[in-house]
């Protein structure tokens, strides 16, 4: 497919020039403790129309879209890894899905105010555990005046509705922010080019509904400089249909599924004391609840549940925990922290007139890490973690028997030099060894009868190299990021086919997760960030990512697209108008680890901004400009053309 002519010559202009990378809304590179980290914000998000934090995420280099088209749910990978690796936090506490690891990503809208902070691989040391190929982490924004805000509404394909609103401010001693987001769409639109099949006549997507609405807020008080306790609060309730499979794999049968509840509360207090001027401590505390609910149906008419394959399915998990971190900087351009976490996986499923099981894990970490400027701009960070898990309950959920689980652990070490090579150019270059305990999914599922549970699983294992450029040029106009990273998986956990067959009269191949092996994750990094002139602004990222099964080449790493590219522009074409046409392309990927793969994506968008007034501003778009018929997901069609309008209101 070609290129818009106006992306083609934005990008040979940026390809001469002598730059890179960093502002997508704004998108930086900085350091959090001893992490690497890339930032991306909710401006850049509406910019490049971006609905929700799985297609935020994925405008950092690196990090990829994924689909799993057989649940409706969005996901990312990080350099190949997926979620089960990289965990999700808001301001810290984790908010992950504790059965599966697997949050859905699209139902996590992005509030108006805030920041989303992603470190790749190396995470520091005082982070927790279960990071093995790196984390992210939402900040939300604490206010800069006594009242603030933002409304919005909109409107997109599909029926298509959305409204947002924000409001903070400070006081004297303290400060507040709550969020609040609801949006709908009926049916999203196929591409013109889908070919009808038995379950899907194309169109509008059958059964891709969707409904959530999001409230978010905090409160602080701030007795002092040095001193903050806040309580937070993030309260999720959505619901979804699941859109039948149009692939031709016989093996695949058709679901009939809908989530009439995916609901998830997280509660937490967050504590800053200042106990003498270089020594500090904080604590967090947080409860996270998700309750779930799935329902399966006979056929397309969604209304009666009297097949061997019907069912309505509940879960009800839990989280609670805390961690404390100690900071004392006494010594001269040192620093020196240690960090103690601790959390409570609990999680409860039945089917409707089946009995109930209930799982239960306990996970701790206790980190130290130590930091110390030597002048001349060079920075040393190391540290080491020490992670363990131990196994509360468990059960068989086919005979309903007990299962005992041994406590397994991990030392995760690392180090991370930076060098300031002038005031415009920094290089780094980091080691860190990273884990990650399997899942109770991981660990005890059946699959529908498809798999064979495993709970000896070992922990995952991954060391990290990160070699990086990071610099700016003409008084900060163009910014640029490079570099390259190299991890080893040790025990690496992933599907392996055929282990097992059913008996007849309907024999079946099961399946089993299983440390592999070895895997290596490598590849190579590329941003740049052009402000020509007043008028016009340019982007272009490249990342090239290699995910390989050195023990078993036959099993494949999934959702990793070998090359990726995102290209954008902003034009200023009056002080009132702004344009942003932005281009998307990735290779094909495959996405079961026996080999079944899925083409390249290629997605053009644009977007235009009108300034009504100083405070309105009226926003409209289309994305996938071509209608392009593609699959993020074997058998699960991408979105086609879609339109959007929207006005937004700052006060």
């Amino acid at each position: 497919m070609k290129l818009p002519f106006l992306l083609m010559v934005s990008t040979a202009c940026l390809l001469h020039a002598e730059l890179t990378l960093t502002e997508l809304g704004e998108m930086v590179v900085s350091s959090q403790k001893s992490s690497l980290s890339e930032q991306v914000d909710h401006q850049a998000a509406e910019d490049f129309a971006r609905q929700n934090l799985a297609e935020s995420l994925s405008l950092i280099p690196g990090i990829s879209l994924q689909r799993t088209g057989a649940r409706a749910e969005s996901g990312i990978t990080l350099r190949g890894f997926d979620l089960r690796q990289v965990p999700i936090f808001i301001d810290g506490i984790p908010v992950y899905v504790p059965y599966d690891g697997y949050p859905d990503l699209g139902r996590f809208s992005i509030p108006d105010t805030g920041t989303i902070e992603v470190a790749k691989g190396i995470s520091s040391a005082l982070d927790g555990p279960n990071a093995l190929g790196g984390l992210v982490n939402y900040y939300s924004k604490r206010p800069e005046k006594p009242l603030e805000g933002s409304l919005r509404v909109g409107a997109f394909s599909g029926c298509g509705q959305e409204a947002n609103m924000s409001a903070g401010g400070i006081e004297s001693k303290g400060y507040w922010q709550f969020d609040l987001s609801w949006i709908k769409q009926d049916a999203f639109p196929l591409s013109g080019d889908f070919r009808p099949v038995p379950s899907e006549n194309g169109g509008q997507r059958e059964n891709s509904w969707s409904e959530d609405w999001r409230a978010s807020g905090r409160v602080a008080w701030t007795p002092s400089v040095d001193d903050e306790y806040t309580l937070g609060i993030w309260i999720q309730r959505g619901e979804k249909g699941n859109p039948p499979y149009t692939g031709n794999d016989p093996a695949i049968q058709t679901r009939f599924w809908k989530w009439p509840q995916w609901d998830k509360d997280t509660y937490y207090l967050l504590t800053k004391t200042a106990l003498s001027p270089d020594n500090t401590l904080e604590t967090k505390f947080h409860f996270d609840r998700f309750q779930n609910t799935l329902e399966s149906y006979d056929n397309a008419t969604y209304s009666t549940q009297t097949k061997p394959y019907a069912f309505t399915s509940l879960y009800d998990d839990w989280t609670a925990g805390g961690s404390a971190q100690f900071d004392n900087r006494s010594l001269t351009n040192t620093r020196i922290s240690a960090a103690l976490h601790y959390k409570l996986d609990h999680h409860e499923e039945m089917n409707l007139g089946k009995p109930r099981y209930t799982f239960e894990d306990q996970t701790y970490s206790f980190g130290l890490e130590t930091e110390h400027d030597f002048h001349h701009g060079t920075t040393v960070t190391a540290g080491i973690s020490h992670d363990w898990q131990e196994v509360n309950e468990a059960v068989d959920t086919n005979t309903g028997a007990p299962i005992n689980g041994d406590s397994v652990d991990s030392w995760n070490p690392e180090i991370l030099l930076k060098q300031e090579l002038n005031e415009d150019v920094t290089a780094h270059f980091g080691y860190a060894r990273k884990s990650r305990f399997a899942t109770i999914k991981d660990r005890y599922s059946y699959r529908l009868g498809q798999a064979i549970p495993n709970p000896d699983l070992q922990p995952e294992t991954a060391n990290h190299f990160d070699l990086g450029l990071d610099g700016k040029t003409h008084d900060g106009r163009y910014e640029y990021s490079t570099g390259l990273f190299y991890s080893r998986v040790d025990d690496a956990i992933q599907r392996v086919d055929g282990v097992a067959f059913t008996p007849p009269p309907v024999p079946k191949s099961l399946f089993q997760l299983q440390n592999v092996g070895v895997v290596d994750h490598y590849g190579f990094e590329f941003s740049v960030n052009a402000k020509w002139n007043p008028i016009l602004e340019s982007g272009l990222r490249y990342a090239w990512t290699q995910a390989e099964n050195q023990t078993n080449p036959a099993l494949k790493v999934t959702n990793t697209p070998e090359n990726e590219i995102f290209l954008f522009n902003k034009l200023r074409l009056s002080e009132n108008f702004c344009l942003i046409p932005s281009y998307t392309w990735s290779d094909s990927r495959y996405v079961t680890t026996a080999g079944k793969s899925v083409g390249i994506y290629s997605k053009m968008d644009i977007k235009a901004e009108l300034s009504i007034s100083a405070q309105a501003t009226l926003g409209f778009g289309v994305t996938n400009l071509l209608d392009r018929n593609q699959e993020l997901d074997e058998g699960f069609p991408e979105e086609g053309r879609s339109y959007l309008i929207n006005l937004s209101y700052v006060f």
